[in-house]
């Protein structure tokens, strides 16, 4: 199967596979609504963005380069400014990648705190022989396994597919630009 995939795409002369990009101007990979910024500082169309994720995501580790190419001719110009634009938007994704990794597990620590503290309230309170403490105790015990198994659960469900989104955005932002 991953022969199958592979395959579909071009290589160069190195055996990089060729993520290919057609369009007839360069304007069209970035939003229509921040048209008065530079390349450097625009945002890339949502569909394109989706686009490169879903091919680096298909070719998994293959080495890989982005081959755009334009009805409309470009200045050398314009061309060192859309690498720079690629690199400078994947890295700022990256940014934003790294930034809720760092509340995920902000989070997580949080919640594991209290999931210990509540565990530790209740076998305090499970000593008492008064019957509502002893209740109480069992309700304060299950808010804390919760609380426990969240912190977990934030860690090993959420944080993979951040990381995986981080590793991706990585590839991009470092990858090669050839343009034709």
């Amino acid at each position: 199967m991953e022969n199958y995939i592979l395959n579909r795409y071009d290589k160069d002369e190195n055996g990089n596979l060729i993520i290919k990009i057609h369009t007839k101007k360069i304007e069209d990979l970035y939003e229509d609504y921040d048209q008065k910024s530079s390349f450097i500082k625009k945002d890339l169309k949502e569909k394109l963005e989706e686009y490169l994720f879903e091919s680096v995501d298909e070719i998994e580790n293959a080495p890989f380069i982005l081959q755009f190419h334009f009805e409309d001719s470009i200045s050398i110009d314009s061309s060192k400014r859309l690498q720079s634009s690629i690199n400078e938007y994947f890295s700022y994704l990256q940014f934003l990648e790294k930034k809720s990794m760092k509340e995920s597990l902000k989070n997580s620590i949080i919640f594991f705190i209290i999931g210990f503290f509540l565990v530790a309230l209740s076998f305090m309170l499970s000593e008492e022989e008064n019957l509502a403490i002893k209740i109480i105790s069992e309700g304060v015990m299950i808010g804390g396994w919760v609380a426990l198994w969240e912190a977990l659960a934030i860690v090993l469900v959420n944080w993979l597919p951040l990381n995986k989104n981080l590793k991706k955005k990585k590839k991009i932002a470092n990858s090669k630009v050839e343009i034709f």
